[in-house]
């Protein structure tokens, strides 16, 4: 079996239609690493407007766990509504200020009162969201793979990674002390998502390829900066063979399905 990995979509559900329908990634399990909304409607250096429907996307991720039996991963932003909707002031206030104010609003909730906005993200049509997103894992792996929104910390073992770590860890989890790529102490390939692409390594390319030395098992970022503001954001997909071994990758951008092999570095 091949597994394709697909990173942050954040609402941008137009793009992810036309992601799945690569040729290349037809015959895979789909696993995807989390933050399906929130997002901005606006890209750095253009007057074109994208459009941001976390619920339609959220529709195509429930289809494609449920009727074939893909993997959803949760990420720091799904982590947003969940715990908004279980009345924690902090992650409402967290949210509020990133995203959450403009999704409310494409979510029908026409009020930034915590109760208000819990007991929508608890009443129909909004419930079944909420029940999903408690029922999505923090992270998959097989024996030669693992996946998670964001990372590890590497001063713990694998059975005691904090909840937080993996939704949320940057720098610590890509980086040594000396800055330069952290080795890879899993032994097994790395596929994460979290922090675009653009704000580390801005060369054009949808992906990033970690590895400290040449056997250094490679960890592979894909948060490809889907409606970040980049001016060339979009939604990468990273196709694995069951052994982590690349056979495909397609990001789209703009509406557009592009050889992930290549940069796109106008928008």
């Amino acid at each position: 079996m091949q597994y394709t990995f697909i990173g942050d979509i954040h609402s941008a559900a137009d793009d992810l239609k036309v992601l799945l329908q690569a040729k290349s990634i037809q015959n895979s399990r789909l696993v995807f690493l989390g933050d399906y909304i929130d997002g901005r409607g606006s890209r750095n250096g253009s007057n074109h407007s994208d459009t941001l429907e976390p619920l339609a996307v959220l529709d195509i991720i429930m289809t494609r766990v449920n009727k074939y039996g893909d993997i959803a991963l949760l990420g720091n932003h799904d982590d947003f509504w969940l715990q908004t909707a279980y009345g924690d002031d902090l992650i409402y206030q967290n949210w509020r200020l990133n995203g959450g104010a403009r999704t409310w609003h494409q979510l029908g909730i026409h009020s930034s009162n915590l109760t208000v906005i819990a007991d929508a993200l608890n009443q129909e049509p909004l419930s079944r969201y909420t029940k999903f997103l408690t029922q999505l894992p923090l992270t998959w792996e097989n024996q030669a793979m693992m996946a998670m929104h964001a990372g590890i910390d590497w001063t713990y073992p694998l059975d005691q990674q904090v909840r937080d770590d993996l939704l949320w860890i940057r720098d610590d989890y890509y980086f040594d002390q000396a800055t330069q790529w952290h080795h890879n102490l899993t032994k097994k390939v790395m596929i994460t998502g979290h922090t675009p692409v653009q704000t580390i390594q801005d060369d054009g390319y949808g992906l990033i390829k970690m590895q400290a030395d040449e056997q250094d098992v490679p960890r592979y970022l894909i948060d490809a900066g889907s409606r970040s503001g980049a001016q060339n954001g979009g939604i990468f997909a990273l196709t694995l063979s069951e052994n982590g071994d690349v056979i495909a990758k397609n990001w789209v951008v703009n509406g557009q399905l592009l050889d992930g092999n290549f940069p796109y570095l106008q928008a």
